[in-house]
């Protein structure tokens, strides 16, 4: 069907350029919406997809702008309600928690003096944790429901520039772009440090973390990339993956429940398929021309989605098995460099270092992209 059809207005037949997946995304993201109870009710969306398919489709695309200040987004998470927005911004740093149902603000974290530059977002179940790319490094514990400080953590001398932060279940890890690569395990109930795995000499400037439910990953932005697997319980190395010629830069991780992922900022951007058993590569997805330095990476339960720092930003949608392009999403004038993306089940939102801040709520699972 080249189209989707639909009786109008005194029984004259209506063509739009709706596709047939559009119109099976549309009726997807409209049971997902009453399942969750938010947006309209069945009938609604029935009666709007009948007479203006194209509004049902837009009406899902939402974009969040940030008021006077706001800029710079580099983090996302979601904690089963919200989506939180870590913002880059040099005085003090902030967290936006946003509504995803309407994508305006909840409310807002402000840092206190000496707090800028959120680089990195993670949720434990309860609260919300920021890494501030400082010195010595920051890692604040936000309440997310009154989004006030709960507790921070401080690096001792030389632990500098938290650019990445996980969650094992217990502890927090946060990991550190520094001379030899760190990562310092966190007691959540006392921020304090527990213990600290610190990289071999050449094991430089941690950019990235993920778990697996039984290891840490921490990714290293060096010469060839390095992705380090480190036993939690011992914070001692395990086993090293390390990239092959020109695959330099691991600035982002994802797990998928099985594989590691490594997102390689360089030329044209690699996401690399990594065995966590044996630390070898699986199979790489590489960009097109122009889809350069892969910078967020995250897992739908389906699909891989990459986001590229580009102008326009773009982000990709990579079907693990193949490790091919399935769709690309393409902001549109003003919408570049994207520097997060995260899933809440429903939704792909793109964090975009812009200014004013901008996250966009896309549908891109079961829809291609085209642009715009």
């Amino acid at each position: 069907m080249a189209g989707f059809t639909t009786p109008a207005a005194g029984g004259v037949t209506k063509h739009t350029a709706l596709t047939d997946k559009e119109v099976a995304g549309v009726i997807d993201h409209a049971l997902l919406s009453v399942r969750d109870g938010h947006l309209y009710n069945f009938e609604a969306w029935r009666r709007l997809l009948a007479t203006q398919p194209k509004k049902a489709l837009e009406i899902l695309k939402k974009v969040f702008t940030g008021s006077t200040g706001q800029n710079s987004c580099f983090a996302l998470t979601f904690d089963g309600t919200y989506i939180y927005v870590g913002l880059y911004t040099t005085t003090l740093a902030k967290v936006v928690k946003i509504n995803p149902a309407t994508m305006l603000t909840v409310a807002t974290w402000t840092g206190a003096s000496g707090q800028p530059y959120c680089w990195a977002l993670t949720f434990d179940g309860t609260y919300i944790y920021a890494g501030l790319n400082t010195t010595p490094a920051q890692v604040v514990k936000i309440n997310p429901a009154t989004m006030t400080t709960v507790a921070t953590w401080t690096g001792a001398g030389g632990q500098d520039l938290c650019r990445a932060l996980t969650f094992d279940g217990t502890y927090i890890y946060a990991g550190f772009f520094i001379t030899p690569a760190q990562v310092v395990k966190i007691n959540r109930a006392t921020m304090a440090t527990v213990a600290t795995w610190t990289g071999a000499a050449g094991q430089d400037l941690c950019s990235a973390l993920s778990f697996d439910g039984i290891y840490i990953y921490a990714g290293l932005y060096i010469t060839p990339a390095q992705v380090v697997k480190v036993n939690p319980a011992t914070m001692a190395t395990v086993a090293t993956w390390t990239g092959a010629g020109g695959q330099d830069n691991c600035y982002v991780l994802a797990f998928d429940g099985t594989y590691i992922y490594a997102g390689l900022y360089i030329i044209p951007a690699q996401v690399v398929k990594i065995n966590p058993a044996t630390m070898t590569t699986v199979a790489t997805w590489t960009g097109a021309g122009g889809q350069n330095y892969s910078d967020a990476l995250t897992f739908d339960g389906t699909y891989i989605y990459a986001g590229l720092v580009l102008v326009p930003a773009q982000v990709v949608k990579i079907d693990p098995a193949t490790m091919t392009t399935v769709a690309t999403w393409t902001g549109v004038a003003g919408q570049a460099f994207c520097k997060a993306v995260t899933f809440d089940g429903t939704y792909i939102y793109v964090g975009l270092y812009t200014t004013p801040v901008q996250v966009v709520r896309k549908i891109m699972r079961d829809i291609d992209e085209v642009g715009v």
